[in-house]
């Protein structure tokens, strides 16, 4: 993006905010951007202390530590930094060349998840990463964001693609959105891979589209293309279905799950399925949303975690 043409305050917060959405509530924007890294801070440290086999930790030594005891389990991975308002591009810009650099030289098999929107979408970025990855040898994948910038993520992605060979870029495409199945077929007709996901962000123009069936309306759609897909949810049955799909059209395909969620059901069906099992490793403040959805869906550690919080809280008030 030309800077001189970057938008201001509330536009800007809408391009580049890169945390999951929230429901609609008054001031929520701000008031998610000024609690960000204060809730990280309190949470960060339970959760590592008391679930560190459930996230990637808050540096890129940590989520490397954790992709390395995924490797000797047979699994490959992706690192994906998340920021937070407090960080600027140029911050977030140095995360990646580290993590890129360090995955190269692990020679393992891993790629780096990037937030175009963290990066202003900035193509001198865009051009700077890819030459770093084009000589580590490691893909780069840009992340899923809201829909207003979604031709702005794409456009970020040519500017990859203009110093990387296609096999080491891909792109996420949401089931949620109309227009998934189109950007999706223009991506791997350029050799360029997708990854599949439901979508956490709706679309305006479609707001009743039912998440599952798009979902597998996108796998059906793109079966037969012989670019990379990735099938990324922890539905288990619709993770086979799609998956199905695409083997019977001789798609090549893997299965990719967020760190903390992998569940033994879920490896063993891709593994029944004839496909790899990539985990996406968060890490740095920024992933604390990540992190909730993963206690959320294990409330004893949960009750942990937040009990572990509060009650040094609690004994400082009554002080």
């Amino acid at each position: 993006m030309d800077p001189t043409s970057a938008p201001d305050g509330q536009n800007a917060a809408r391009l580049y905010d890169t945390a999951p959405p929230s429901a609609p509530r008054p001031g929520l924007r701000a008031l998610k951007a000024g609690l960000a890294d204060t809730a990280s801070g309190l949470l960060l440290p339970a959760i590592k202390r008391l679930a560190p086999d459930h996230v990637g930790g808050e540096t890129l030594d940590e989520a490397l530590a954790v992709a390395q005891a995924l490797a000797g389990r047979g699994l490959a991975n992706t690192l994906g930094f998340w920021d937070t308002p407090a960080y600027a591009p140029e911050q977030v810009a140095h995360v990646y060349r580290q993590a890129i650099a360090r995955i190269g030289e692990a020679g393992a098999d891993g790629y780096v998840s990037i937030k175009p929107p963290a990066l202003r979408f900035d193509s001198a970025v865009a051009h700077e990463l890819a030459r770093a990855a084009r000589e580590a040898g490691v893909r780069l994948h840009c992340d899923s964001h809201g829909i207003q910038v979604a031709d702005l993520t794409l456009a970020f992605a040519s500017e990859l693609a203009r110093e990387l060979p296609p096999h080491l870029i891909s792109v996420t495409t949401h089931g949620r959105w109309s227009r998934s199945l189109a950007d999706a077929n223009r991506l791997l007709e350029r050799g360029v891979g997708v990854r599949i996901v439901k979508g956490e962000w709706p679309d305006p123009d479609d707001a009743a589209r039912n998440m599952r069936q798009g979902f597998l309306d996108l796998a059906e759609g793109v079966a037969g293309a012989q670019a990379h897909v990735a099938i990324a949810s922890h539905d288990a049955a619709l993770s086979a279905e799609a998956i199905s799909r695409l083997r019977q059209a001789g798609t090549p395909c893997e299965l990719e799950l967020i760190h903390g969620l992998q569940t033994e059901t879920l490896l063993r069906a891709a593994c029944e399925a004839g496909v790899a099992t990539r985990i996406y490793v968060p890490f740095g403040r920024g992933f604390v949303p990540s992190a909730l959805r993963i206690l959320g869906r294990n409330p004893g550690l949960a009750i942990r975690v937040l009990t572990s919080v509060i009650t040094p809280w609690r004994a400082t008030a009554r002080a």
